[in-house]
């Protein structure tokens, strides 16, 4: 019995971090041998949600959505994008577990006093003139969403530590900017229940709260803010992760010998690793894989040599952010050297997340693509409006021609060395919503 691992998470088309918080814990999962496959599935970023599940291969797969509360993410695009349908969906002869999201674990709660303790250490702030507000993104889409927020401020509340406890939201009422109103105490202490630092947490609430830019403490409106870390950011989050995985019914029997060159998910690997092997080299997206080693094809000459697989995935996506992976300006000037042939597909997997199980399929002749129109069926937000999007080949060309993936579900074909593409992605997509015909 094999079993996956795979962490569910939001994704940016603005901020690294956002993901990036996934990343790494999916790495240390890998090091510490929690599964025999590990990997990532994001709404905006690569793998999609709709994606993960066909590239791993294990007989039982445990998703464990990475948000700070249970909503209209956890509680329906999840589960409509992966076909889930219920917390253990019968597919294709394995089971897929979906575990609870962070919010629902205890270990939430301490974290969120932990800020508060350090922030009035650090700060020096009178707790009896103290007033704390935890920001939740909220969404009016799912009153889930709130109350996850609302309980965390419902404990904090009961432990006495402050004066005034408040739940304020990004998206829902009452917003950040009216804490001034619903708080009397001079002093503030703003907690963000988000995962990470992304473009939320260094942008949009702290410009909500009326902080300078890029500062965590200031006077506004005649009070002393001071504003943490997301509660995302800690050291137990992967006992956390582990722990929501196994409560799911997972299987998981971690190892010590494990790296972060380990257990990536294995639909295709075997094949691209014959061909490799079989042509001597193969050209597979922007990547030139050769026995020894895996450079940019016809990219600027190699300087920079790559060790490790989480320096190897900031180096392609952060210089600059690159939300679509397979976009075709992948940075050059690298090499990584390969000393064992599965080095091969780690790196190609974590240069082109989830792209490995559709190349194989399309060499394979199995590969099969959804229709525009099932896609948009599919969705349970923002993109249900595109049905009648009018654009389809203007928007094509205008995403699709600088993807290293064939449009298949347009075209309706693939070369048979391309990688297709089995729907269009959340970028597609959101350029398709801001499209002045759409």
């Amino acid at each position: 019995m094999t079993n996956a691992l795979i962490l569910a998470g939001h994704g940016s088309h603005i901020s690294a971090e956002t993901a990036d918080v996934v990343w790494r814990c999916v790495d240390q999962l890998r090091t510490r041998g929690a599964a025999d496959e590990i990997t990532a599935a994001f709404w905006k970023e690569q793998p999609a949600f709709s994606q993960a599940l066909a590239t791993v291969t294990a007989d039982e797969v445990t998703i464990v959505p990475l948000f700070t509360a249970q909503g209209f993410f956890t509680r329906q695009v999840i589960p409509a994008e992966m076909g889930l349908d219920g917390p253990v969906t019968q597919h294709d002869g394995r089971a897929i577990r979906y575990a609870r999201t962070l919010s629902e674990h205890p270990h939430l709660a301490e974290v969120v006093r932990q800020r508060v303790e350090q922030a009035l250490s650090s700060t020096g702030f009178d707790p009896s003139a103290t007033a704390v507000t935890l920001i939740g993104h909220g969404t009016r889409r799912s009153k889930e969403s709130r109350e996850a927020v609302l309980h965390q401020a419902e404990l904090l509340r009961a432990t006495g530590i402050v004066a005034e406890v408040v739940a304020t939201y990004l998206d829902d009422e009452p917003f950040i900017r009216e804490v001034y109103h619903l708080t009397t105490q001079p002093n503030l202490i703003a907690v963000p229940v988000f995962l990470a630092s992304g473009s939320h947490v260094t942008l949009d609430v702290p410009g909500d709260l009326g902080l300078p830019a890029g500062a965590n403490q200031a006077q506004v409106q005649g009070r002393e803010v001071f504003y943490t870390e997301p509660v995302g950011t800690d050291a137990h989050l992967l006992d956390v992760i582990l722990e929501l995985a196994c409560e799911a019914g997972a299987s998981l029997y971690p190892s010590s010998d494990s790296s972060t060159w380990d257990c990536f998910p294995a639909a295709g690997r075997d094949l691209l690793l014959q061909t490799v092997a079989q042509m001597g080299e193969l050209t597979f997206g922007q990547l030139l894989l050769k026995p020894q080693q895996v450079i940019v094809a016809n990219g600027d000459s190699a300087k920079q040599i790559v060790t490790d697989i989480p320096s190897l995935r900031q180096h392609v996506r952060e210089n600059p952010f690159r939300p679509l992976a397979t976009r075709r300006d992948l940075p050059g000037g690298w090499v990584v050297p390969i000393s064992e042939p599965e080095m091969l597909h780690a790196v190609v997997e974590t240069v082109y997340p989830g792209a490995v199980a559709d190349w194989a399929a399309n060499w394979r002749g199995t590969f099969r693509a959804k229709t525009f129109d099932a896609v948009i069926t599919r969705q349970v937000g923002m993109f249900r409006p595109l049905a009648d999007f009018q654009e389809q080949a203007a928007m094509v060309e205008k995403i699709c021609g600088d993807c290293v993936r064939h449009a298949t579900w347009f075209h309706g074909t693939t070369p048979p060395d391309g990688i297709p593409c089995a729907e269009p992605c959340n970028v597609w997509l959101s350029a398709a919503k801001e499209w002045p015909h759409g």
